[in-house]
């Protein structure tokens, strides 16, 4: 390896103090010790803000930056803007890596001489289980190969995050590629594509280096009906980022912007234990008219199952037909549940 072969570490901070010990400590602890870790307190009010001070006075490599709230974008772009290592990745606060996983990184990113690498992670939740493993395989790409793979590695969840990734730092710099605080769900994904088209070679390493740790009071688990407004901004900046030809951006914004749509749908109002079904069904029925979707999608036989149906609720105005294909979903799988567990 190079001796200039820095990593920067970039962590945005906003209350969570229970977590960010564990956090800091796995990336003072890495394996590899050529680090410029840099810890932006996104105006934590709790006592997040004097935990990154001590670190800072524990290990010369630590960079902190006290910020008024600007959101996770905004604190991402303040680290972007002072990184000076040669590459760079993205922890979040609550989340922790694998010792090793910077050094396996720098090493395979350097023999293939590609500009990102992408490793797979660990869901685990509060309690410390193990909620599920993804590995994606020992795979390098060309930028043309890796077009045509993308709907694909967005399904798998493997391209849409930003944290389980190491970035050549020189490209997403020169290319001015920021991430967009407008954007308040999905925002990895839409900075991954945005800078996709700069990227000359892309590889995969079949090692899950992070741990997502699965809060059941984030922002992906709450009952918030308003987080579907943000829909409108997504499609609006999805539909201007053009990274391959147009057959290939068509079926990836189609099966972005079904999948928000669906997640939405389902953890933000079918989930809802405060809404009644007629609640839920009205509030669907609203957004399928308020929303204007329907030049982008269509039915894709690579699409899940669970897509199409919600593509065929949309378009005929029947949201009672993906409610119920949700609620018998959901059944099916906890019966499944009870029958492993009674084995």
């Amino acid at each position: 390896m190079s001796d200039m072969s820095k990593v920067s570490v970039v962590v945005p901070i906003y209350n969570v103090e229970q977590y960010l010990e564990k956090c800091i400590e796995s990336i003072v602890n890495q394996t590899y010790n050529d680090l410029e870790i840099i810890l932006v307190d996104d105006g934590s009010t709790d006592s997040g803000p004097s935990i990154c001070d001590k670190w800072k006075e524990k290990d010369h490599r630590i960079v902190v930056i006290h910020k008024q709230n600007g959101g996770l974008s905004s604190a991402r772009n303040a680290g972007m803007e002072m990184a000076t290592g040669k590459y760079i990745m993205f922890e979040d606060s609550d989340d922790w890596l694998e010792l090793d996983i910077v050094k396996k990184c720098v090493e395979r990113i350097e023999r293939d001489e590609s500009d990102l690498v992408i490793f797979g992670y660990k869901m685990i939740n509060e309690r410390g289980n193990n909620l599920g493993t993804f590995n994606f395989g020992n795979k390098t790409y060309s930028s043309e190969e890796m077009s045509s793979q993308l709907h694909k590695r967005i399904l798998e969840m493997s391209f849409g995050y930003a944290w389980n990734k190491l970035y050549r730092l020189s490209v997403v710099k020169t290319t001015g590629i920021i991430n967009d605080g407008s954007i308040i769900d999905r925002e990895d994904l839409f900075f991954n594509l945005s800078l996709f088209k700069y990227l000359n070679k892309i590889c995969y390493l079949d090692y899950a280096g992070y741990n997502y740790l699965q809060r059941e009071t984030s922002l992906l688990h709450n009952a918030d009906i308003g987080r579907v407004n943000n829909i409108s901004v997504f499609c609006k900046k999805m539909r201007g980022v053009k990274w391959g030809d147009n057959k290939s951006v068509k079926k990836v914004l189609n099966m972005c912007i079904l999948h928000y749509l669906s997640d939405c749908l389902i953890k933000n109002i079918i989930w809802n234990k405060s809404l009644n079904k007629q609640e839920k069904i009205l509030n669907i029925k609203k957004i399928f008219s308020r929303l204007d979707l329907k030049k982008d999608i269509y039915r894709d036989s690579d699409n899940p199952g669970y897509l199409n149906v919600l593509y065929y609720s949309i378009m005929k105005d029947r949201p009672k037909v993906f409610y119920y294909y949700v609620k018998f979903s959901d059944l099916k799988k906890s019966v499944a549940r009870r029958h492993k567990h009674n084995v």
